[in-house]
This record gives structure tokens, C-alpha cells and sequence, in this order.
């Protein structure tokens, strides 16, 4: 029996590991203030806008509490 592979929640792509450290903590910080940015725009949207884009007020009020480094 084959156990699936997981990979770290904050995992980088290939390309990146293979840079040097400085770039690939550059890449993880911009990769979290996206998340951020996508977080607070969902945070400011109306129920009719939520509904939309199919996603509950009770979801994306979870959602937007995260912290930028959690996926």
C-alpha cells in the first residue's frame, strides 16, 4: 500500500527551492501578503458579492480572521 505524499502547507514550488534562501524568503513573504491582500478584499464584500462568488458570510468571515502565513 502506497501512503500518499504530503507536501508542507507553506511549501514552494519546485522552481523556488532551488534558489538561494534569501529569494525563497522573499517569494514565501510576497506569496503571504497575496493572501492578505485577497483575505481583506474578501473581508469588504457584501453578502450580495459573497454570494456570487459562492462562498457564505460565516465562511468568509473565517476566512478573513486568518493570518496572512496560514493557508
Amino acid at each position: 500500500m502506497q501512503s500518499a505524499l504530503r507536501t508542507p502547507a507553506l511549501a514552494l514550488p519546485a522552481c523556488l527551492t532551488r534558489r538561494p534562501l534569501r529569494l525563497r524568503v522573499t517569494a514565501w513573504l510576497r506569496l503571504g501578503l497575496a493572501r492578505r491582500r485577497e483575505r481583506q478584499a474578501l473581508a469588504e464584500m457584501d453578502l450580495r458579492m459573497l454570494r456570487d462568488i459562492g462562498i457564505g458570510p460565516h465562511d468568509a468571515f473565517h476566512e478573513a480572521r486568518k493570518f496572512w502565513w496560514e493557508v
